[in-house]
């Protein structure tokens, strides 16, 4: 088929525009990954020094080695990133949460009615869904953005929220069986404005981000982008998320394959892949996951549209998956695929359905308690080596005498 990038704007079929646009557009599109500088690698030495400490806790307190499992790998996962053993103690977590409609939902796809993404945007502002009572209890402040949302729960358009700073891209993504989600200038901006929040928020002090989407469709999105970028076929990703029956099911297959037939000529190309299926949310998280990564900055992956974020800014910046975890095992197919291209392994397995990233906020909450339980076990190995060599010294002052 023609590449709709290249009759558009002049671009090449790995999706770069060339003739036909002004240099400055050309260059700004081309500038999203050489733009992006250099990813860091997290400081294996202090996962070492971590590693060794977590040993000589265990054999201090009588434990067996590796008997706090996946604990010991989150610590001295943290040490890595952190550059620090003992790591430190996760102070400020946030949680950027992307609301964008999905033009591929007018499919029938789904049982909600018109405006459900912008109902569960006010749910979450309310604290009234289980991604705003997990975030509340892990200590995850949430930062809710209009990206491209397009319908409300009473039909007008946009959200409510204030964009004063100017996040929102467009109003509702492409219907991606029959059109692009963005185009490429709405791609390049929705890509920065990811990086644009990644740092506001770092510069604001947080520690540790959880990208996340508010989207009806979303996971279909995701879907086509992780076939498109694993060469999978449509019934390899889709999933029956709310339990629908057999025809709605049957529905989502043929709009997915609809869609990967128009999104598999740009699989090279991952900004592509992302400008042509994924849409403002998922190009906007793949921004933020880049950013953090380049600012040594943890995160945690939750759900098929960031996991499938991630699989595509893993492909724009290569090596920035060491920054990430992946928080729960989402048994959406696209995730799963997703997660285990990235060689990342879930921390839990709570069979979390909803494709939001709620996981993320349960895992977060072992993440930090492995902080603590490096923490409190360093002071009682402590006290344990120090009441050993008491002991040690009564046992030779009664053998002197």
């Amino acid at each position: 088929m023609e590449n709709p990038l290249t009759a558009a704007t002049g671009a090449s079929s790995a999706g770069e525009p060339t003739a036909g646009v002004s240099p400055a557009a050309t260059a700004s599109w081309a500038g999203v990954s050489a733009n992006i500088g250099e990813v860091p690698e997290p400081d294996a030495a202090a996962a070492a020094v971590e590693q060794a400490a977590a040993h000589r806790r265990a054999r201090a307190l009588d434990l067996p080695r590796g008997s706090l499992g996946k604990l010991s790998e989150v610590a001295a996962w943290l040490a890595a990133v952190q550059g620090t053993s003992p790591p430190r103690p996760i102070t400020r977590a946030r949680a950027i949460l992307l609301a964008a409609d999905h033009g591929i939902a007018e499919a029938g796809l789904y049982p909600w009615p018109a405006g459900a993404t912008a109902r569960r945007l006010a749910a979450v502002a309310a604290g009234a869904s289980p991604l705003a009572v997990l975030a509340r209890r892990a200590g995850v402040g949430l930062r809710l953005v209009d990206i491209a949302l397009g319908v409300t729960a009473d039909g007008g358009a946009g959200t409510g929220l204030p964009d004063d700073e100017g996040y929102r891209v467009r109003a509702g993504n492409g219907r991606i069986d029959q059109d692009d989600a963005l185009t490429v200038a709405e791609a390049e901006r929705a890509f920065a404005t990811g990086r644009r929040l990644a740092d506001e928020e770092i510069d604001a002090g947080a520690d540790l981000l959880i990208p996340g989407a508010l989207g009806v469709g979303a996971d279909t999105a995701a879907a086509v982008v992780v076939a498109a970028l694993r060469d999978h076929e449509p019934i390899d990703v889709v999933d029956r998320g709310d339990g629908v029956d057999d025809a709605r099911w049957m529905l989502r297959t043929a709009a997915i394959r609809d869609a990967l037939r128009r999104t598999r000529p740009f699989a090279p190309d991952a900004r592509s892949v992302l400008r042509v299926a994924g849409g403002a949310d998922l190009a906007a998280i793949a921004g933020v996951l880049v950013q953090a990564a380049v600012r040594r900055t943890p995160v945690i992956v939750d759900g098929p549209a960031a996991c499938a974020a991630a699989l595509a800014a893993e492909r724009l910046a290569p090596g920035s998956r060491a920054w990430w975890l992946v928080g729960s095992d989402c048994p959406d197919p696209a995730a799963r695929h997703a997660a285990e291209a990235l060689s990342l392994s879930p921390l839990v397995d709570l069979k979390i359905r909803v494709d939001d990233g709620t996981g993320a906020f349960a895992a977060a909450a072992l993440v930090a308690a492995a902080v603590e339980t490096a923490a409190d076990l360093d002071a009682a190995a402590a006290e344990a080596g120090a009441a050993a060599g008491e002991a040690e010294a009564d046992v030779d002052a009664a053998d002197i005498t």
